[in-house]
């Protein structure tokens, strides 16, 4: 018996010690990975924009309203880290046709674009992003399609004549098919429209043998599944509803390899199966099941597989919601399938709109009333943007919303097909189509690779954090040893960069080892030029450069055709008829620009002391302005050339325990218009009946890396250098700042001359506004009035609270003559 025992006993300390230096390592891989992982995401802040439109249909001549919401992508809440976001519109050849930055304020930022008539009727694309976002790809900035069409231009016949076309695309579940293992396999069909088509079709070897049969279920994707065999080959044969067939060969199989699938027990439950065929047999071989979200992990997990097979059944509640990534490693930590789950969120903002009536007449006043609360009926405060826009043939609803969007969309690659749908009601076949559409258009693979290298990620760009950043670089003429000219960067530079006006705005930064140099440009607005310059009296000749702040690159999203049906011909002649009288009638209402809030005082703050010349008896010459009126500047002159110097402030009276300079004795930082003028020469030759004002700091300045030994700011009375020249090697360009504020028009009848106004209103979109902010009710208030076109209007509502529970509601209301 104690022999027995003995043996029992050795039994179960090998098999202890057996389990320890195989779970060990196993365990210290799954560690590693994670650490791994956290390392290359620590500090790395993933921003997420939302953009909502006034509309996605538009003529041109109009303007195109819009609300940019910027959230943290891990937990969708308002993020304040951009004060700035760049929106571009972009034709079929990823070409901008329009580009603006619009300035941002704890996670929100509005503007709106005039749609020239110098744009081409077509489909197009709407962008927004960070320069934060620039950093990773730009499948992550926010897209949407808008269609412009110019009514001044014939339409192309293909425009009215449509040419449909068909793509067919496979995805095997995880990545790979492999010979031996039954793979289940996503397929999409859409047309050129990015429409989903129902189809029917069957899988066949190189026999002809049917293998299968399928068919699509919802906007023109299914799944089916298929074991392949070695040395075969299959091919689809689709068939359209409208009788078109379309021939395409399934992805390749390979020997060897792992596949992996994901069931939804509809319960509580996932199961993750994993088989693996056609490899070297390992004792003891594992492999690492880790799920992620928001780049953070959530799940982690080593799996024996010796056998060729590994389940994992996990609990939902230990996921988080929204897209989570299931990605399937080796026993050598290399990424072998991979694939998303959606887990749908519990957290929503409930947005409620109505109106006092449900019917209207014409230029009456419709009153809105809004409440926003959770899911549990809790008052929920929000920040909400709304849109009134009549709906027509050529006007629809949206099916795109901010909730869908932050949760869904913005996790996906491509367009997706009224993606509300997935999300508005829980059901089995909600279930399906949603499961097919994170198979055919989820699988966006991570670059695991650097992570598991530990490199730690390389920003370029940094977040403007502050207000937009210019950047530019310095380079000089460089021969090679080859004797081919070059330009080579100029590090170690003081370079200045101003903006010429009224309000002085001057930023001084020193080239970095490329030359390049970085102005952080805050309340910098509108449309102007600027100046960027090095003190040309000390420095040689630079050649200066300002790069463009928007990206460069672009996503592979095909654009959908371009088409109008010859029976909205008589629609798009009443469209444009409401442009151009709109545009006739109200251009100045149009075109209002509201002032932006801002710190108009220079970087000096207030100055020593203020010259108002025309309070002085004029002279001819500055050099007699300054001698006779400006005590705290000494004109010198030594030959043809003049000197200033500035006499210290601080130093009259005289400190008796600390003494200070009583003259500055290089020349103060000259300024006109708020440009830099290091020859003192031009600014002394410069006709002084064109200067408004002078400005004088009298004590040792220090303005970021610019040392200044005093401060003269000449202002002229249009504040744009009137006749003076810059020096040829400065750089001068015409640069657009921040987008102005264009204010909405709002027609008002509430006197009977304005009810009565023989003035046509032809508007289509009654109201918009960024700024619908519900109180610590979750309740607020709007009214607008109606024009002269009868029909249905929808109200458009999208909005996000500060937990980010983001939510949307629409409302539909009739005006009759």
């Amino acid at each position: 018996m104690k022999i027995i025992l003995h043996k029992f006993l050795v039994a179960i300390i090998i098999g202890f010690v057996s389990f320890c230096f195989t779970a060990i390592p196993t365990f210290g891989q799954i560690t590693e990975i994670k650490n791994s992982y956290a390392r290359f995401n620590q500090n790395n802040l993933h921003e997420k924009i939302y953009v909502h439109t006034d509309r996605s249909f538009f003529l041109c001549g109009q303007i195109l309203w819009f609300k940019a919401y910027l959230t943290d992508a891990a937990s969708n809440q308002s993020l304040s880290l951009s004060k700035v976001i760049y929106v571009e519109v972009l034709n079929k050849m990823n070409q901008p046709v329009i580009q603006e930055k619009i300035a941002a304020s704890g996670g929100f930022g509005s503007g709106s674009v005039l749609l020239p008539f110098s744009l081409p009727s077509g489909n197009y694309e709407l962008r927004a992003y960070t320069n934060w976002m620039k950093n990773f790809s730009p499948d992550n900035y926010f897209k949407k399609n808008i269609t412009i069409i110019n009514t001044t231009r014939n339409l192309d016949s293909t425009a009215v004549h449509e040419s449909i076309k068909y793509q067919l695309d496979f995805f095997p579940e995880g990545g790979n098919l492999v010979n031996g293992l039954q793979s289940e396999i996503a397929f999409k069909i859409n047309d050129n429209n990015n429409k989903g088509i129902d189809a029917e079709g069957v899988i066949l070897d190189q026999t002809n043998d049917t293998i299968t049969r399928f068919k699509t279920f919802r906007f023109g994707m299914g799944h089916f599944y298929l074991n392949p065999e070695a040395g075969k080959e299959y091919t689809a044969i689709v068939t359209c509803k409208n009788g078109t067939s379309i021939k395409k060969n399934l992805p390749k199989a390979y020997n060897a390899g792992y596949v992996m699938h994901v069931a939804d027990s509809g319960l509580n439950d996932l199961k993750i199966s994993v088989k693996a065929a056609g490899l070297q047999q390992r004792e003891h071989a594992a492999i690492y099941v880790i799920i992620q979200n928001n780049r953070i992990i959530n799940f982690a997990q080593a799996q024996d597989i010796g056998n060729g097979d590994a389940i994992l059944t996990i609990s939902k509640d230990s996921l988080k919601d929204g897209v989570s990534q299931i990605t399937v490693f080796d026993a050598d930590k290399n990424p072998q399938c991979e694939r998303l789950y959606f887990k749908r969120p519990k957290n929503k903002m409930v947005v409620t709109v109505n109106a006092d009536q449900k019917n209207y007449q014409l230029r009456s006043k419709v009153l809105m009333s809004v409440a926003t609360t959770d899911q549990s009926q809790h008052l929920l405060p929000g920040n909400l943007s709304v849109a009134v826009y009549r709906l027509d043939s050529l006007h629809q609803s949206r099916s795109e919303n901010i909730f869908s969007y932050l949760w869904l969309s913005s996790n996906l690659r491509g367009n997706i097909e009224d993606p509300d749908y997935y999300l508005s009601s829980e059901n089995a076949e909600t279930g399906k189509a949603l499961d097919n559409l994170l198979l055919a258009q989820g699988w966006r693979k991570f670059d695991w690779e650097k992570v598991l290298q530990n490199k730690t990620p390389a920003f370029k760009y940094v977040p403007e954090y502050s207000g937009h950043i210019i950047t530019g670089r310095v380079t000089s003429d460089a021969t090679l040893p080859s004797g081919r000219e070059a330009k080579k960067p100029v590090p170690g530079l003081l370079v200045y960069l101003s903006v010429p006006g009224r309000r002085v705005q001057l930023k001084g930064c020193i080239s970095d080892s490329a030359g390049l140099v970085h102005f952080d440009m805050k309340d910098f607005f509108g449309a102007g030029q600027i100046v960027m310059q090095t003190n040309n009296g000390n420095d040689s000749m630079y050649h200066m450069e300002i790069f463009s702040p928007f990206s460069e690159d672009y996503s592979n999203n095909s654009f959908p055709s371009f088409y109008v049906p010859e029976a909205e011909s008589d629609n798009l002649q009443k469209a444009s008829l409401g442009v151009q009288v709109e545009n006739a009638y109200h251009e100045k209402d149009l075109q209002k620009l509201a002032n932006p809030s801002i710190d108009s005082l220079p970087f000096y703050d207030k100055p020593f002391k203020t010259y108002m010349l025309d309070n002085y008896t004029r002279f001819t010459t500055m050099e007699e302005v300054l001698r006779e009126y400006v005590d705290e500047i000494n004109v010198r002159r030594k030959g043809t050339n003049f000197r200033l110097m500035t006499f210290n402030a601080p130093a009259f009276p005289f400190h008796d325990k600390q003494p200070v300079e009583p003259v500055l004795e290089s020349n103060p930082l000259v300024l006109l218009d708020g440009v830099p003028v290091f020859d003192i020469n031009k600014i002394v030759a410069y006709d002084p009946l064109k200067v408004q004002q002078l400005e004088v700091v009298a004590s040792r300045y220090y303005w970021g890396p610019i040392t200044a030994d005093g401060i003269a700011s000449f202002t002229t009375y249009k504040g744009n250098l009137e006749g003076f020249t810059l020096n040829p090697h400065d750089l001068l360009m015409d640069y657009d700042g921040l987008q102005k504020q264009r204010v909405f028009y709002l027609a008002d009848y509430s006197s009977d001359k304005e009810l009565h106004s023989r003035l046509p209103d032809f508007r289509t979109l009654l109201y918009w506004s960024p700024g619908i902010i519900t109180d610590k009710n979750g309740a607020a208030r709007f009214s607008f009035y109606t024009g002269d076109i009868p029909g249905k209007y929808v109200v458009d509502m999208q909005g996000i609270s500060a937990n980010g529970e983001a939510g949307s509601a629409g409302f539909i209301f009739n005006v009759e003559k």
